[in-house]
């Protein structure tokens, strides 16, 4: 999967909770019910929504996805030599 799709992923799903979330919180309650949910309780769902999607995938795409490394020939480490660290010996 390609940064932007990963991105774009993550994005969605995480509006996705954040606005079932928020849902979720306002139903809650003796009398609960979609009629129940109040103007500015719908708006919180969309913000929430709409701040998980933009934070995330934002995050996200900040983070680039590894490099596919085919297996090592013979001989190869198949992790990197560490730097030396300190004056070198002669």
């Amino acid at each position: 999967m390609r940064t932007h799709q990963k991105a774009t992923v993550s994005a969605v799903v995480s509006g996705l909770i954040a606005f079932l979330s928020a849902l979720l919180t306002a139903l809650q309650g003796e009398h609960s019910g979609f009629g129940t949910v109040t103007a500015g309780q719908w708006v919180t769902c969309a913000l929430a929504f709409l701040f998980g999607l933009g934070l995330t995938g934002g995050a996200a795409y900040q983070v680039p996805n590894r490099p596919h490394n085919p297996e090592p020939a013979d001989g190869d480490s198949p992790t990197p030599t560490p730097a030396l660290s300190g004056r070198r010996k002669r």
